[in-house]
């Protein structure tokens, strides 16, 4: 009984220090306030004193780096102006910045304009703002760019449609990268980019710029802004391109913010973005003209929805054209579409463009902000140090405790107990100094904001499932989407299995010379840490150095798989040879055979069953990995997958998820089948 009660004694105090190490967890990450704000109907400033928390969503138009440089300084002039703390959110698309909003972990942000009307219509957005350039205009260009030297001279050249151009189109939801180019270019002359050219990738502008002049791709969308910004930060890669074409005039990017949020938060954001650059001392001034400089504004303007309004009939003058050339449509339902659209344009026309301003103009918010809080610089937390330091020790004590042996049985060494409670503590305060980097402070949100993530896996269902026609129009979506998704998943699948195969013919031999029982010592090291530098380098980034040599397609992401998997199967495939049976290579060896005649005969007949498992484990996984290649352009279903995501097009990705979940699920019970005949 005494022992029952002992050891129940002793569960329980181990219990309690990770119960009170998570507690201490959950105290540390309460100290700092979350990046997402708070709701509208709290106050400006939390009742603790410190600074609410604003994020500011940023648009990926350039590398993050180069964001971080261009926009920090901006950042911190608004968070001193507003008294808030502005934290920047960098997104790796637009459709990030969009879903952010919507979802309220970003509250204002900085969109192109086709962005903005998708941040209006899907994440409560309102136009508050545009930016003005430094020369005062309030305009830009699309523009298309080849390299220098290529011979494509016009815009006539790439659309000869003859598949052997491969074209940067911009992010789906980018005015210049998108919107325009399909408008001015495509649309009107019934052209579809994915049948006329060779490959077509989207990417943002720099990326794009990049592909263009190191010659990745034959053309890319850009626009007059970011080629200055590219001028200026990489002068050598400006000089290696060359505009065909131009577009129209478009109008200056908006500033939104969500339109629920309290008022006190609008009048100081107001302020700040109408008076940056124009109030305060001459020397002021210059300092805010210098700042915003690098991200080539020049001052703000007071902006509502209407500035979206030209884009709304950009819009529908691109779905008219492409009704008119669809082939697909009969001549009623091409006749009722048109009369919809040209319905739809003479309302936006007429000032009617269903974007519905909110109080937002420059005379209905005061410009007149409350007073600032500035908080003092936070400094490192001796206070938190002290307490983990004091957790840790006491959690080792109480683990020395607890181990300790007790009645009948084997003692286990006091060193062994010491090294236990070591590693058991330490994994504590691990997980407590990660606790708060890792944002689990912010878990109890997976909770509270359920509804959001049922709401967004409601956008793959139909819109009224117990409406026949709702469930038609979504079998329709479906069936289109089934039709694109299974030929491009069936050279997904082509990728995984010749990238498999050549990494298994490729790590038998690095197996053999990675396992210390074949192989010389001075050669395994070396071999081991190549495998090493395989695995530890993602799929995609091997991916894009082989693009640089055969360009974009699915050779790239086949090659990629193939020196990736060649690291993993290497590892597996030594360590295999290191637990053999050494009977069998002793027998060989006793006939004179040669090193190379005992691996032949003794090791790779013992070791083949399990090697063909991992070759069958790891395609399987390949086929999963080569699902993303797509998003570099290495082809596969990949890219049309991302290009759904990113054009909110849910009932297409839905249709293409089904196709990806059935392939794989398939390639998993065939693989089993085999791995159980051989095994």
């Amino acid at each position: 009984m005494t022992s029952m009660l002992t050891q129940s004694f002793r569960m329980l105090a181990k219990a309690g220090l990770l119960l009170a190490a998570l507690s201490l967890a959950a105290c540390s990450g309460s100290a700092n306030e979350p990046r997402s704000s708070t709701t509208s109907s709290e106050t400006a400033q939390p009742s603790d004193g410190s600074r609410r928390v604003l994020n500011f969503g940023i648009i990926a138009t350039e590398s993050s780096a180069t964001q971080e440089t261009n926009w920090r300084p901006f950042i911190d002039a608004m968070s001193e102006w507003t008294g808030y703390d502005i934290q920047p959110y960098y997104a790796s698309d637009y459709a990030g910045v969009i879903q952010a909003m919507r979802y309220d972990s970003v509250q204002f942000a900085w969109f192109s304009n086709f962005s903005g009307l998708q941040a209006v219509r899907r994440a409560g957005g309102e136009v508050f703002a545009k930016a003005t350039y430094p020369d005062g205009s309030e305009g830009y260009h699309s523009v298309l760019l080849v390299p220098t030297d290529s011979p494509i001279q016009t815009l006539d050249d790439i659309l000869a449609c003859d598949g052997s151009l491969d074209f940067g189109m911009g992010d789906p939801n980018s005015t210049s990268g998108y919107l325009v180019p399909s408008a001015f270019i495509f649309a009107p002359r019934g052209i579809d980019p994915n049948e006329c050219y060779n490959s077509v990738r989207n990417a943002n502008h720099e990326a794009n710029a990049v592909a263009v002049a190191n010659g990745l791709i034959d053309v890319g969308t850009n626009n007059t802004t970011n080629m200055i910004l590219l001028e200026r930060s990489r002068p050598d890669m400006y000089n290696r391109l060359r505009e065909i074409w131009r577009s129209p005039m478009i109008g200056t990017d908006p500033i939104i913010w969500r339109a629920d949020l309290d008022v006190e938060a609008k009048q100081r954001l107001q302020y700040f973005f109408m008076n940056y650059g124009r109030m305060g001392t001459p020397e002021e001034v210059a300092e805010a003209r210098a700042v915003l400089d690098p991200l080539y504004f020049g001052t703000f303007l007071p902006a509502s929805n209407a500035h979206l309004d030209p884009i709304v009939q950009l819009e529908i003058v691109r779905d008219l054209t492409n009704v008119r050339n669809d082939p697909d449509l009969t001549d009623e339902e091409r006749a009722t579409r048109i009369a919809e659209l040209q319905a739809r344009l003479a309302e936006v026309e007429a000032g009617n463009s269903g974007l519905t301003s909110q109080g937002n103009s420059f005379e209905q918010i005061t410009n007149e902000a409350e007073g600032q809080i500035h908080a003092e610089a936070a400094g490192v937390d001796w206070v938190m140090g002290g307490v983990l330091m004091i957790v840790a020790v006491g959690g080792l004590v109480l683990l020395l405790w607890a181990s300790a042996p007790r009645g009948p049985g084997p003692k286990v060494p006091l060193m062994e107990r010491i090294a236990n409670a070591v590693i058991a503590a330490g994994v504590v305060v691990i997980l407590v100094w990660s606790f708060d980097s890792a944002d689990m402070d912010r878990s109890y949100l997976l909770v509270e904001n359920a509804g959001d993530m049922g709401e967004f896996i409601g956008g793959f269902l139909p819109d009224d499932i117990a409406d026949s026609a709702s469930r038609a129009t979504y079998w329709e979506a479906l069936s289109n989407g089934f039709e694109e998704a299974i030929p491009q998943m069936i050279v997904t699948v082509q990728i995984a299995i010749w990238g498999t195969f050549i990494a298994v013919i490729s790590a038998i031999p690095f197996g053999l010379l990675s396992a210390r029982n074949v192989a010389p010592g001075w050669l395994v090291q070396p071999v081991r840490r190549l495998m090493d530098v395989f695995r530890s380098i993602n799929e995609l980034i091997i991916a894009l150095v082989f693009i640089a040599a055969v360009g974009l397609g699915p050779l790239a992401g086949v090659m990629a798989l193939a020196v990736h998997t060649t690291g993993v199967l290497a590892k597996l495939f030594s360590e295999a040879v290191e637990s053999i049976d050494h009977g069998p290579v002793e027998g060989v060896r006793a006939t004179g055979a040669r090193p190379i005649h005992e691996v032949i005969w003794a090791v790779i007949p013992q070791v083949a069953p399990l090697w063909t498992s991992f070759g069958l484990y790891r395609f399987e996984s390949n086929a999963r990995s080569a699902t993303v290649l797509g998003l570099i352009g290495a082809g596969g279903i990949g890219q049309i997958l991302f290009e759904a995501v990113r054009a909110f097009d849910y009932q297409r990705t839905a249709a293409i998820v089904i196709v990806i979940v059935i392939a794989v699920s398939a390639i998993d019970m065939m693989s089993q089948l085999l791995r159980k005949r051989l095994t």
